[in-house]
């Protein structure tokens, strides 16, 4: 069995951030310019694969330099390929991403493009072979909110298909997009900074109960190195976080993706919720402890030996 991830596609531009930019015409050093494929939809999915997770991602990418380079990332990391296809109807989108010393990170996005993924490309899937479905980042998805999107994940659930999902800051602020799609989600993961837009709640346990209410089975707020709160038939507890291998947080570039990478791990391994959030904070520990969304992100040995080293 396999997971099917879509959401957020992206061509990231990683670079140190100066603390000004050159004088026009000059040039300044820098520590690091690098190429990688992001967004949170292709981290999760890279994320999976390196855990030794069979994945397949769906994608509608543009035609161009930026589809191609994403396209050849996933398919090196192992990620299928069957449900990828490129057109010259959209344009692929490209984020340059400043890394500050502290390991925060800004961005400069061009506008529109990525993934334009939309219900018609999803809705009839033949679902065999698929026990989740994961929508990464989807205020990202521009052809895929609202009822659209509810429909696809009632597809999936009717075919027996766990659901997913995880939100992603919604730069346009149409967090109500989401409400028709709450009642069709197994397992919601979104950040507390979102969590707190959609609900307007001021409590992690608050927001749960809210998203609960409004018809999701099970919610994990992302609290960042507080770790993650938990609430569902199965849990209601903040599961601490892990230390960060090496001890110091490199980049938080993608920490959010890994968090899910490892969640949706342990449930395919048949795991609980509890020890999914526990996974899942542990992977996204690895995450921030090197340079990027995924490079740290090596091998399922990492996850184990921080999950042994913290009991």
């Amino acid at each position: 069995m396999s997971v099917l991830v879509t959401g957020a596609a992206v061509l990231d531009i990683l670079l140190s951030a100066p603390p000004e930019l050159p004088a026009p015409g000059a040039s300044r050093l820098i520590d690091t310019i690098a190429l990688a494929a992001g967004g949170c939809g292709v981290n999760t999915a890279i994320g999976l694969a390196r855990l030794g997770v069979s994945v397949k991602f769906a994608a509608h990418l543009g035609a161009d330099g930026a589809g191609e380079w994403i396209r050849a990332e996933l398919g090196r990391a192992g990620v299928g390929l069957d449900h990828f296809r490129q057109s010259a109807e959209v344009a692929t989108k490209s984020a340059v991403v400043l890394l500050s010393a502290s390991g925060e990170r800004s961005f400069l996005r061009t506008p529109g493009g990525g993934n334009a993924i939309a219900r018609a490309d999803l809705e009839h899937l033949d679902w065999s072979g698929i026990s989740h479905l994961h929508i990464g980042g989807c205020y990202s998805l521009r052809r895929l909110l609202g009822t659209d999107l509810a429909a696809v994940l009632r597809s999936a659930r009717l075919a027996g298909v766990a659901t997913c999902l995880d939100t992603v800051w919604s730069s346009d602020g149409n967090w109500e997009a989401l409400l028709p799609a709450l009642g069709q989600i197994d397992h919601l993961l979104p950040s507390l900074t979102e969590a707190r837009a959609i609900t307007g709640e001021s409590t992690p346990q608050a927001m749960a109960r809210w998203f609960i209410a409004h018809g999701s089975t099970r919610v994990v707020i992302k609290l960042g190195e507080r770790g993650a709160y938990a609430l569902g038939p199965d849990i209601d507890a903040v599961v601490p976080a892990l230390p960060v291998p090496g001890g110091r947080v490199v980049d938080t570039t993608g920490a959010g993706d890994a968090f899910c990478a490892g969640y949706l791990a342990a449930l395919t391994a048949g795991l609980a919720p509890p020890q999914a959030v526990r996974w899942a904070n542990a992977w996204g520990a690895v995450a921030v402890s090197g340079l990027g969304a995924i490079a740290a992100l090596r091998d399922r040995s990492q996850l184990a030996a921080l999950l042994a080293l913290t009991g």
